[in-house]
């Protein structure tokens, strides 16, 4: 039997007409999906073709196919179909200084741009940002989230999907130290029309605003619920099982099943490696080739996904999603004495998708594998703008409408984005 990942890149590899994008939603409505590489991956494998800025494998060569330069291998034939058919609608970034080499301070700058707890996440901002008051702002399918002011967009679904289980009641009954029994559902209703009759006597009574507007939130929620519950009638929100990974092409259909239905305007995946064997890798980085081949096939997938699906305003749905994917943190340029590599302070990332202006490269590395700086406006290396993650994050705000550079304190890569 096919799996979905395996019709996904097949679907991707055969398709020969060239896509033709229409307008798609209002930059204020777009969607966006992020894909997280947990543990940290090394562009001079796969994305970067700096051959010569580090330790490579020995039949890697420079490629480029739809306006992306990158490094081509046989063994990782998912990337090149993935640009042949994609790179169009591709930008990649090189050079990104995160400025840390600790996982957890690391992941917080790739998406906050700050190694405090000062700032929200670029997803976070985005989805508190939405036009429409939306039951599942930011849909956290896999990964983190940091907030400061906007934690009350972030619904979890858990690793375990204990979101729908929460929806559907089934939670109820799995407590190991206290026998549960969900009420019927005359019984349901009479209770919420209770809570609800009480709430709105009291908001009306009390003196202080603040109580009044915390009452408010919680009839709100209240309706949120009950909306939910109907709005995710047919709706498999619970995670897939391939295994030993997660079927990144479920996870993205998923959260694009949210997009559709007006639930949600960001989604956050992460990706593992192959089998969850991780990109840390500390020892034998001949496993990050693996990884590639594996997430790019999984990339395919999620392209022809969107592609297949109607969009909120014509077209398809790629006229009105971006994703973003992403890692940490890059690796060092040589191979430690086990055949690994370490923490770098330098990495790469994409965009594809909707506002972007794909078919090129932004930003490259010296023969040190420290980024080079850049021209914001046309993109050209040599310009005197070293990238950061806030130039990433204030990019990605300003494809969703916001005021990036406010928000970030850096300006966008205004090279990347389609109009500007």
């Amino acid at each position: 039997m096919w799996t979905r990942r395996q019709f996904g890149w097949l679907g991707a590899a055969a398709a020969l007409a060239p896509r033709v994008a229409l307008a798609g939603v209002p930059e204020s409505r777009r969607c966006f999906l992020f894909l997280h590489c947990r543990g940290g991956w090394d562009p001079l494998v796969s994305l970067l073709p700096a051959l010569d800025a580090g330790d490579t494998d020995a039949d890697a060569v420079r490629a480029e196919a739809g306006g992306i330069a990158f490094v081509d291998h046989p063994d990782r034939p998912s990337v090149r179909t993935f640009f042949e058919q994609h790179g169009a609608r591709t930008c990649m970034f090189h050079g990104i200084e995160v400025r840390s080499i600790a996982h957890e301070r690391c992941h917080r700058l790739v998406l906050t741009g700050r190694g405090d707890a000062g700032a929200d996440d670029w997803p976070s901002l985005l989805a508190a940002n939405a036009e429409e008051r939306l039951l599942l702002p930011h849909l956290l399918l896999a990964g983190g989230a940091f907030n400061r002011q906007h934690g009350d967009v972030v619904v979890r679904v858990g690793d375990a999907g204990q979101l729908p289980e929460l929806l559907s009641g089934v939670a109820l009954g799995q407590s190991d130290v206290i026998a549960r029994v969900r009420p019927d559902a005359a019984t349901d209703a009479l209770t919420q029309a209770y809570m609800e009759q009480r709430l709105g006597r009291l908001s009306g009574t009390l003196p202080s605003v603040d109580r009044k507007a915390l009452v408010d939130d919680y009839l709100a929620a209240l309706d949120g619920v009950v909306g939910l519950q109907a709005a995710s009638e047919g709706l498999e929100l619970a995670p897939p099982d391939l295994g030993c990974e997660r079927d990144i092409v479920a996870d993205a259909a998923t959260a694009f099943d949210c997009f559709e239905r007006g639930l949600s305007r960001c989604a956050m995946l992460a990706y593992d490696g192959w089998c969850a064997e991780g990109w840390d890798t500390h020892k034998d980085n001949g496993s990050q080739s693996r990884n590639f081949e594996d997430l790019f096939a999984y990339l395919s997938g999620v392209v022809v996904e969107l592609d297949s699906r109607p969009g909120l305003a014509g077209g398809t749905l790629a006229d009105d999603v971006t994703i973003v994917v992403f890692s940490e943190m890059g690796r060092s340029p040589r191979l430690n004495p086990w055949g690994g590599k370490d923490h770098w302070t330098f990495t790469s990332a994409m965009l594809f998708g909707a506002g972007v202006r794909g078919g090129q490269s932004i930003g490259f590395v010296d023969d040190q594998a420290r980024g080079l700086g850049v021209d914001l406006g046309t993109g050209a290396t040599g310009g005197a703008t070293p990238l950061v993650t806030g130039h990433l994050g204030s990019t990605v705000l300003t494809l969703g409408g916001l005021d990036g550079q406010a928000l970030t304190g850096e300006p966008p890569i205004r090279a990347a984005v389609a109009g500007a």
